[in-house]
C-alpha cells in the first residue's frame, strides 16, 4: 500500500470513530448538561476521540458526576474549524510543490547557459 494509501485509510478510520463517539451521545440523547451520561452508560471507553472532544470543548462534564453530554454547537465549530485547517494544508502542499518545480526549472535553466 503506497504512503499515500495507508495516510487515507488511517484518516478514514480516525473519522469513523470520532462519529460512533457522537453517535453514541446522540443515540442516548446526551446532549445537554441535564441529560448527560457516564461513558459507561454510553458503551464508550476513554479513547484519544473522547479526550480530543473533550479538549475542544465539544464532550463537556453534565450536571451529575462522572456524566458528559455533547455540545453540538462547539462541535460544528471544532468540525469546520479542523477543515479549515485541512485546506491550508493542502494550499501549502501545493504552494511548496509549485515552488520546487520552479526552483528546478531555474535550476535547469541557469545551468543551461
Amino acid at each position: 500500500m503506497a504512503g499515500g494509501a495507508v495516510v487515507a485509510a488511517a484518516a478514514a478510520a480516525r473519522k469513523q470513530r470520532l462519529e460512533r463517539v457522537l453517535e453514541g451521545f446522540r443515540v442516548a440523547g446526551a446532549t445537554a448538561p441535564e441529560r448527560g451520561r457516564s461513558l459507561a452508560n454510553l458503551g464508550l471507553a476513554p479513547s484519544a476521540e473522547v479526550d480530543e472532544l473533550m479538549r475542544a470543548g465539544v464532550i463537556i462534564a453534565g450536571d451529575q458526576r462522572s456524566t458528559w453530554y455533547l455540545d453540538e454547537a462547539a462541535y460544528v465549530a471544532f468540525r469546520d474549524s479542523r477543515s479549515r485547517r485541512q485546506g491550508l494544508r493542502v494550499a501549502l502542499a501545493v504552494a511548496l510543490a509549485l515552488l520546487a518545480a520552479v526552483l528546478g526549472w531555474l535550476s535547469v535553466a541557469l545551468h543551461s547557459r
